[in-house]
């Protein structure tokens, strides 16, 4: 099967279209590998598992495990939306965007099973067009064209995507034509935003959906190390490898990035006001060198569960998604360093400072290390000789500056090293000058 990059847009799409019965659904996966579901309108589906019929975009089965729909709301009749729990679907690969943040006019595109292609010999079809209003999360999508109820008959339940940064992204879901009479149904629909759904989720106590990055490290393996050096060629061999490692890892049970999520929650992050961070791709692409990073310089060659356990007391990443320099939060870091590090224990940063540097220079971390010491209510004083020699063994660092110092300042180095084993070892070394 071609990876996920390697895919054109509609085959992207495409690959995650489903038959409902007589409607069409989109597959999503969930934070869990017990099962995956299937997002679609409630018109579409019986209330009984074993009542309805779904299919892939190759024509294979899945098996329905439960029907989930939308919870009643007072007198309120409930919306047409309703999930589909099926049998957990690994080639799942879905990006989402929020509606809210579509602007006015934004390009959308539908896909579904037409009820009149579906003996075809390309029963999938995509429909183009655009946003015309976003309102309580509720899309309305003017389709180019103008087609109408009869053509598009059979794609209620179709997943709605939105084409950004030159990926498609999943926005919502149709579920009708944007008018009441039938001699007004041409050309627009109505669709529900993905918070319709998350809310469906949350009322049936099930595990929440997933991005794909965050299903497996192996979605971002191909998306680490990336070195900024004069020639690639200089380190086209040291990539290799540390892909290759990677991967090894990976295969040798690491959890996914949700499990991972799920036990460190914030303490991931430098900033606990920015919970946002935690889905970010950015993380969890700089989770994962970490994690690479860490089992090089213990000489493993697994990084489950059981290993980040052993070294969360010893090394911690932090991630933040704000490009400031690193080190005027050097105040917040020693102290999250002070509750979740043993002595001695190192914190990476993670962040998009580019420029970022390797090390906060020793006078400023002892004049922090001093403002730390300061009590309000008591003014100040020297903290004693065991907690002072705690905060002043911390090692801090940025990831982006170990590549820099470790990597593309001697990217000749590793041109002149035998590859392979050979240039790990060279790597492992220049770490080793600087973190533990």
């Amino acid at each position: 099967m071609k990876s996920d990059s390697n895919k054109t847009f509609s085959e992207l799409m495409q690959s995650n279209c489903v038959m409902v019965n007589g409607g069409s659904g989109v597959l999503v996966d969930a934070m869990t590998q017990d099962y995956s579901y299937v997002l679609t309108a409630a018109h579409t589906i019986n209330e009984k598992a074993a009542g309805n019929i779904v299919t892939d975009h190759k024509g294979n089965k899945l098996e329905v495990l439960g029907v989930f729909f939308a919870p009643k709301v007072g007198d309120a009749k409930p919306l047409d939306s309703a999930i589909l729990k099926v049998n957990y679907q690994p080639h799942v690969a879905q990006r989402y965007f929020k509606a809210s943040s579509l602007s006015q006019q934004a390009n959308l595109t539908l896909v579904g099973f037409p009820g009149t292609e579906r003996k075809s010999s390309d029963p999938i079809k995509h429909w183009d067009g655009h946003s015309s209003s976003v309102v309580d999360e509720l899309i309305v999508f003017t389709i180019d064209g103008i087609p109408g109820k009869d053509i598009i008959q059979g794609m209620s339940g179709g997943g709605v995507y939105h084409i950004a940064e030159g990926y498609p992204y999943l926005v919502g879901v149709e579920f009708r034509m944007d008018a009441t009479h039938q001699d007004q149904q041409h050309g627009r629909v109505q669709c529900f935003s993905l918070v319709r759904f998350d809310e469906i989720i949350a009322a049936h106590a099930s595990a929440p959906m997933v991005p794909a990055h965050l299903e497996c490290f192996s979605r971002m393996s191909e998306m680490i190390f990336a070195f900024n050096v004069i020639d690639q060629a200089n380190v086209h061999h040291l990539k290799l490898e540390l892909s290759r490692f990677a991967d090894l890892l990976i295969a040798s049970g690491m959890p996914p990035p949700y499990e991972i999520m799920r036990q460190y929650d914030l303490q991931l992050l430098v900033d606990a006001k920015r919970p946002g961070d935690l889905k970010s791709r950015e993380l969890w692409v700089a989770y994962l060198e970490f994690l690479v990073i860490c089992a090089l310089m213990d000489n493993v060659g697994v990084a489950d569960a059981n290993y980040i356990k052993r070294i969360e007391r010893k090394r911690r990443l932090l991630y933040t998604s704000d490009g400031a320099n690193w080190i005027s939060r050097l105040e917040e870091l020693l102290k999250s360093a002070r509750k979740m590090l043993d002595k001695e224990g190192t914190v990476i940063v993670a962040s998009p400072d580019a420029a970022s540097s390797l090390l906060p220079p020793g006078f400023l971390l002892e004049r922090v290390i001093n403002n730390i010491a300061v009590v309000p209510s008591g003014g100040p004083f020297s903290i004693d000789e065991v907690e002072s020699s705690i905060y002043t063994s911390f090692k801090l660092t940025h990831l982006e500056g170990l590549r820099k110092s470790c990597v593309v300042d001697s990217e000749f180095e590793y041109h002149d090293v035998p590859p392979g084993v050979e240039q790990l070892r060279l790597l492992r070394n220049k770490l080793d000058e600087i973190i533990k």
